[in-house]
């Protein structure tokens, strides 16, 4: 006789951000997912995604041992303008049954009867409106607020977020948990030299650079790292820079910083990459640079200390948090502070290597089964299961 599973809790999720390309909610919920789907063989999971004309990869489809996952050809649009203007329809009717918890990408609760949990990752939108992409700034800013009181639960992937979250709103403290993330062990593996080749000729790249990871947008600061970058060129420091990652609001400002300083030649932009191509362009590089104004996190950090490269950063929170020693820092409002300290690490061969073995150290304490384990502790408390 076939055994009846009777799940401890049922727990639905949207898993749209990782639908397509995956940057930085995306990499976050699906790792997240993948690493419960390891751990929780006990608990139901319940996978919305829709799109009109995107269809759902199966292979990213992660393999919980129980699992209902519904591909529904519905307009992304739409789908959120329901959910975050009306509240309506609930997770529940949509997989007709009901839900004990639901959690949610974005700083919005997910309609649902179940608990709620929503992951915040920072309040940039808020400190740095005039940086921010349109959706933070049109759907996030007027929502969040009423959001996290309607939420059960508040997930942060940093204490720099968690205080912020408390300072600004008036939000039990105690319903706010840190999570942080933690760092595909594929950047441990190792690289063969033929991978790294190919990916070297496909985009055209010098023997060493300076990389940057990250979207195009005005937060991340690259218009300042490309001052930088001339004030280093005119102390006769040739060195090239890569900055990998989609477009965004600030593309159009930066070719125009490119080719104002004629850095042309030294600046190379790859647009978005996969994983393969992102852990070979990686292991070419000389240094991480990380000029943000602001980040919940900086995910690209653990990436370089997995990767075996030394971090220059901006001591914006919560890059400090996260890198502690493993990073140099400098002020990213300065391109000549930054410049002084990038000229620091590439002309110092000793400070690299201390900056790497300090990284290797560091990104121990991070991975994404520590988050799994942490996010489904909160899971239980919330629903009341052992």
């Amino acid at each position: 006789m076939q055994r009846i599973h009777y799940p401890q809790m049922r727990v639905g999720f949207d898993v749209r951000p990782f639908l397509k390309e995956e940057t930085g909610v995306g990499i976050y919920f699906k790792n997240l997912l993948f690493a419960l789907s390891k751990i929780d063989q006990e608990n139901e999971y319940y996978l919305f995604s829709s799109s009109w004309k995107d269809r759902f990869d199966p292979r990213k489809v992660p393999p919980f041992a129980h699992k209902r996952f519904r591909d529904f050809r519905y307009p992304v649009r739409m789908v959120n303008f329901l959910w975050n203007k009306l509240g309506w329809p609930s997770m529940d009717l949509f997989f007709k049954t009901s839900l004990d918890l639901v959690h949610s990408p974005t700083p919005l609760v997910l309609p649902s009867r179940g608990k709620k949990i929503v992951t915040v990752y920072d309040l940039c939108f808020l400190e740095y409106p005039h940086l921010s992409d349109d959706e933070s700034r049109h759907v996030f800013s007027p929502r969040i607020e009423q959001s996290l009181h309607r939420a059960d639960s508040v997930i942060s992937i940093s204490h720099f977020s968690q205080e912020q979250i408390l300072k600004r709103f008036s939000v039990d403290k105690d319903k706010v948990h840190v999570t942080h993330l933690g760092i595909d062990h594929d950047f441990w593996r190792e690289v063969a030299p033929e991978e790294t080749e190919r990916v070297k000729s496909k985009f055209n790249l010098p023997s060493s650079y300076l990389l940057f990871v990250g979207a195009q947008e005005p937060r991340k600061n690259i218009g300042n790292l490309i001052e930088a970058l001339k004030i280093i060129h005119s102390q006769s420091e040739r060195t090239a820079l890569v900055l990998a990652g989609r477009e965004g609001k600030d593309s159009a400002n930066i070719l125009e910083r490119i080719n104002a300083y004629d850095l042309k030649q030294w600046v190379h932009i790859t647009g978005y990459l996969n994983d393969f191509e992102l852990r070979n362009i990686y292991r070419l590089a000389t240094a991480l640079i990380f000029p943000s104004l602001c980040e919940g996190f900086g995910l690209p950090s653990l990436e370089a200390m997995a990767s075996g490269i030394p971090i220059i950063a901006s001591h914006a929170p919560a890059l400090p948090e996260i890198c502690q020693d493993a990073a140099l820092y400098f002020d990213p409002e300065q391109p000549e502070d930054m410049a002084e300290v990038i000229l620091r690490v590439l002309r110092d061969a000793d400070l690299r290597e201390d900056l790497v073995k300090r990284g290797e150290k560091r990104v121990l304490d991070f991975s994404w089964e520590s988050t799994a384990e942490q996010t489904l502790s909160i899971y239980r408390s919330l629903v009341g299961v052992p």
